[in-house]
């Protein structure tokens, strides 16, 4: 396993010196984080209508066995020694605002999305690849909470064995699913989604002579998170033999991962007092406040505007309305 020193990792969490806007400014950007908060839930409320159930059922629906069951003991031992792993386990299972098992419902959407026909329904392999989707994703949320450890602590580091134990756990629970759909192709596009996110830890966000920062971002975003969702689109989309739509499903992916990865950036460095560490700073360096979230949701409006377009080459129906709709309530 690769050193954590060694890889390069922007977490929102670490964060540094304290810039202080009026106190009239930091409510207005309370009352917009509200509101996209309360857009971004209705939004997926409602698209989980249109597939049918919850999508944080996949998860739980996928590996409800008796190795979580022995999982979960020793998670136990875990609670007050201020690992990040029970902040995540805690954040999968308890969380309300939506924002973590999404995924899956997005290739759920892109499967019904293309139907050119209201009567027909998702097929069972364009579900499954839904779990697979949360899945891998749930993954890596778990291995991301491995931590350096610079002296010795028995408690921090029955954490990171327990971390990289699940983590792995539900990747290789991810891929016997994905041998059940017995596509090559499609096993080959997800297993490509792991390798990138893995590449992604090796991309440091700092300008270069051939590239500006803003440009490292997006391939490190586009590697981590873009594409397992882009990758998920394409593959539910030759599942369905919608042949005439896999590219458009696949850029459509890719661009609804970078405006959210965007706006989920944009909320973090709103919400906090210290932002010298933030990704944002490192940007923007030497940016007022308020020039730093300006720019940066153009970045995110360029995104959500791209997966817009792209959707018009669906037909229209209830789910590329959804997904048109989540895109939107991105921008609130």
């Amino acid at each position: 396993m690769v050193p954590r020193s060694c890889l390069i990792r922007w977490k929102t969490r670490h964060l540094g010196s304290s810039i202080h806007p009026a106190v009239s400014f930091s409510r207005s950007l309370f009352a917009s984080s509200q509101v996209y908060q309360t857009s971004w839930v209705q939004a997926v409320s409602n698209a989980e209508k249109v597939v049918g159930f919850p999508t944080s059922f996949l998860s739980l629906r996928s590996v409800a066995n008796d190795e979580i069951s022995n999982i979960a003991v020793y998670l136990k031992k875990l609670i007050g020694t201020g690992h990040p792993l029970i902040t995540t386990a805690k954040n999968l299972v308890y969380s309300n605002d939506k924002t973590h098992q999404t995924r899956g419902l997005l290739v759920l959407l892109m499967s019904k999305a293309a139907k050119r026909e209201s009567g027909q329904d998702i097929l069972p392999e364009q579900r499954t690849l839904a779990e697979i989707t949360e899945l891998v994703h749930t993954a890596h949320l778990i291995h991301t909470g491995v931590i350096n450890l610079n002296t010795p602590n028995a408690n921090l580091e029955m954490g990171n064995k327990m971390a990289v134990l699940c983590g792995d756990f539900f990747l290789a629970h991810s891929c016997v699913q994905l041998a059940t759909l017995q596509n090559l192709k499609v096993v080959e596009l997800i297993a490509q989604a792991i390798s990138d996110y893995s590449t992604a830890e090796f991309i440091d966000i700092i300008a270069s002579e051939n590239d500006s920062a803003l440009d490292r971002w997006s391939q490190q975003m586009t590697l981590r998170y873009g594409s397992l969702i882009a990758h998920a689109c394409q593959s539910t989309l030759i599942l369905g033999n919608n042949v005439e739509l896999i590219e458009s499903g696949k850029s459509f992916g890719l661009e609804i991962a970078l405006a959210w990865q965007a706006n989920i950036e944009i909320q973090s460095f709103k919400s906090n007092a210290n932002r010298a560490d933030h990704v944002l700073s490192k940007l923007f360096p030497e940016t007022p406040f308020v020039d730093v979230v300006a720019n940066f949701q153009a970045v995110r409006d360029r995104h959500v505007n791209a997966a817009l377009k792209l959707l018009t080459a669906f037909p229209q129906n209830d789910a590329s309305l959804a997904l048109g709709n989540i895109a939107r309530a991105l921008k609130c």
